[in-house]
């Protein structure tokens, strides 16, 4: 159907159209097009579904869009079960509100969590106009059927538009338990559709946080403490900067006491009428800190710490057989520590929030990853009631996980309360750095003993890393816990009858928060460079010696329980790992000053294999291609899926070959983007992917690419002659 792609809805022609159309959303975006504003909200079902007795659906996405393309998918389920025309449908923002649902746009989880609910919206609305047309033909409903966009009855040769049905649907009773179209009959999941709002983001048209004007608005430029834990003691405004008529003042905020969590770091925030003011006026400020006690803070020492935690026994999670008695008592055995340091989500667009606070009430607009949690956020931090703080998300120019952390959000509400006006906080890039929420850094320790054919007979690992938890819990909270031991770590495929996995955690003095596929980042990259290493020592392929260790396998457990129709099949990480070594080319001979590298791993309930090549005479080893194969059971949109992997294989570049923060006497020592290196285009390589057609259930996409990156780069370096490399970063 060469129909045109769907519109986003617009915040000034939604607030013009909406008298009841979808009440309480928002969509801080352009393009679109007024000729579809409906303006009767005549059949909604759903919360997540509208049909206007114009015609015009409109699809209520209540998750975050960020650049994976949840507005397109989430248009596409609905649509397809409704059998709405693709030109017909307009894309609406949901605020945060709990009739949605889980709105926590990280983990990979939206169309996992929701690919049934959305089906049964757009099912229900299918059968209520169904039934509306029936009734007014005086025929059963199972003679008619839906299909573009209108009821027909093919017996009597009639035919019906949704927009003419919507009235007299809307006073039947919502079906609770509707029929789902069968898979064979989809016209829009699984099909690749052009993201809603991508000429407006490719036209410079897309709202994002810092774009939201609100009139008589202020501006926050943020100044933050050089170290975690200190509060503005005294700040010194030079006379210049009073004089200065688009001025208006300085605001402190002192750290909150007790657990870390999602709170505003120290800082003053410089008020003025636009951003450039701000920012002259704080690089002009003179400010003392208080004392914090992590201004002895060291990365150094920090990892140093945890290389110490791993070379003694940590809190056994998995032990079968005597395997700390076989490898304390063997004459030979193979063992290996790798590292990984902090990092930072570095998204394109820092940190920005509008936040409007008028009497008892407060309205945010926001780049937030999870909009109910800011919204209960800010009820507990500022003692508003619920029904009176209104979260709507904007679009995110990226955000990797640092965005569902709305301490920025919580700044912006805090100034609106004392000025008594709309103020929009802004960070800088040097802000961003300064005051993520970082990746952990983790040291793994693997030892193994190999048996005459050359398979592991005794398997012991280690890992130590700071908990999420102590930031986000308790600050006594130290060990890791489950979920993030079963991140690769827990659930490792690499099994043997004597073995041992244990962990370990430290306090951290800074804060530590998820970025991108967590800690599998860290547990893919020691489990596929170590077996490489085992590989090596048994004279075999590093792709035969996996499948060999597999053999007899089926399912895989962890220290979780498996979710039901998501259990971890050997099978599917076996089919994912042969794909890739033949879409690779892998076993034919490679073109000389070339090498390939490899790596398999499950997370997000996702099978991803990635086969990286290199030009090992580049003294960077610059990475020429990339293949990769995603198992990631039903999927929706096939671009998307692609596209997440494309970028997948950036953002795990950045992590394996340049990215690293450090921090000196609890002060960061990179604040913008000549200290902490990403990826630039001419590190990007040529990547081909491919999408295992799948019935299995929907799984995670955004986040299972990236985990396999850094341990097929090193696996590939060493092919090319390298040395074995097991600290990140690689190059």
């Amino acid at each position: 159907m060469n129909a045109p792609p769907l519109r986003n809805l617009s915040r000034r022609n939604f607030l013009v159209s909406s008298g009841a159309l979808v009440v309480g959303s928002y969509a801080y975006t352009t393009g679109f097009n007024p000729a579809l504003a409906s303006t009767a909200r005549t059949l909604s079902p759903s919360v997540y579904v509208a049909v206007g007795s114009d015609g015009i659906v409109t699809v209520t996405c209540h998750r975050s869009e960020m650049g994976q393309g949840i507005k397109t998918a989430v248009a596409q389920v609905v649509c397809d079960e409704l059998e709405a025309d693709w030109g017909k449908v307009v894309v609406a923002q949901a605020e945060g509100d709990a009739k949605y649902g889980d709105q926590n746009t990280d983990g990979s989880k939206s169309i996992k969590n929701f690919f049934v609910p959305l089906r049964n919206a757009g099912a229900a609305a299918r059968e209520m106009l169904i039934q509306a047309a029936a009734d007014s033909w005086g025929v059963a409903a199972s003679e008619c059927e839906a299909h573009d966009h209108a009821v027909h009855h093919n017996a009597s040769s009639r035919s019906t538009s949704f927009g003419d049905l919507a009235n007299a649907a809307s006073a039947l009773d919502v079906p609770t338990n509707p029929t789902l179209k069968s898979r064979e009959n989809w016209n829009h999941i699984g099909k690749s559709r052009v993201h809603v709002d991508a000429q407006d983001v490719a036209t410079g048209n897309a709202t994002y946080g810092a774009d939201v004007t609100l009139p008589n608005m202020a501006i926050a430029v943020m100044v933050h403490a050089p170290v975690f834990g200190s509060s503005p003691v005294d700040v010194k405004v030079p006379d210049s900067a009073k004089e200065n008529p688009r001025f208006i003042g300085i605001e402190t905020i002192n750290v909150t006491p007790g657990p870390i969590r999602f709170n505003p770091v120290g800082s003053v925030a410089v008020i003025a009428e636009d951003t450039y003011t701000g920012i002259k006026i704080a690089d002009e400020l003179e400010i003392n800190w208080s004392d914090s006690p992590n201004q002895s803070f060291d990365s150094d020492a920090f990892q140093q710490a945890l290389r110490d935690a791993v070379e003694q026994p940590g809190k056994v999670w998995h032990q079968v057989g005597n395997a700390n008695g076989m490898l304390d008592e063997a004459e030979e055995k193979t063992e290996a520590v790798y590292e990984t340091p902090f990092l930072s989500h570095a998204p394109m667009e820092p940190p920005s929030a509008i936040a409007n606070v008028v009497d008892d009430s407060v309205e945010v607009l926001a780049p937030v990853q999870d909009p109910q949690t800011t919204r209960n956020t800010i009820v507990g931090a500022q003692g508003f009631a619920l029904e009176k703080v209104k979260v709507t998300p904007t679009l995110l120019g990226g955000a990797f996980g640092r965005k569902s952390k709305p301490d920025f959000v919580l700044e912006a509400v805090e100034l609106s309360k004392r000025l008594k006006r709309p103020v929009r906080v802004q960070w800088r890039r040097e802000n961003d750095l300064q005051y993520d929420y970082f990746h952990a850094p983790s040291v793994q320790r693997y030892e193994a003993t190999l048996g005459e054919n050359g398979m592991p007979t005794a398997w012991r690992q280690r890992t130590a890393f700071p908990s999420i938890m102590s930031t986000v819990a308790a600050p006594n909270m130290v060990e890791p816990a489950n979920w993030e031991l079963d991140m690769g770590f827990t659930n490792t495929p690499y099994r043997c009858d004597n073995q041992s996995i244990e962990a370990a955690g430290l306090k951290a003095g800074v804060r530590i928060g998820w970025l991108r596929s967590v800690c599998n980042i860290f547990h893919a990259f020691g489990a596929n460079v170590f077996i490489d290493e085992l590989a090596e020592q048994a004279g075999m392929d590093p792709i035969d010696y996996r499948l060999a260790m597999w053999e007899g396998m089926d399912v895989v457990q962890g220290a979780l329980p498996s979710e039901p129709g998501h259990e971890f099949k050997i099978e599917r990480l076996r089919n994912v790992l042969q794909k890739a070594r033949a879409n690779s080319d892998w076993d034919q001979k490679i073109a000389d000053g070339r090498a390939l590298g490899v790596a398999v791993h499950h997370s997000f309930l996702s099978y991803v294999a990635t086969v990286l090549e290199v030009d090992a005479s580049d003294p960077n080893f610059r990475v020429t291609n990339a293949h990769v194969v995603l198992d990631c059971g039903t999927y929706v949109n096939a671009d998307t899926c692609a596209a997440q992997m494309e970028g997948a294989v950036v953002f795990g570049l950045s992590a394996a070959q340049r990215a690293k923060l450090t921090f000196k006497d609890g002060t960061i020592q990179q604040d913008n983007f000549d200290g902490y290196l990403i990826a630039r285009m001419p590190d990007a390589p040529s990547i081909s992917v491919e999408l295992v057609d799948s019935d299995h259930l929907p799984a995670g996409v955004g986040e299972p690419g990236v985990p396999p990156i850094a341990p097929a780069l090193s696996n590939a370096i060493y092919r090319a002659g390298g040395g074995r490399r097991r600290s990140i970063p690689l190059i």
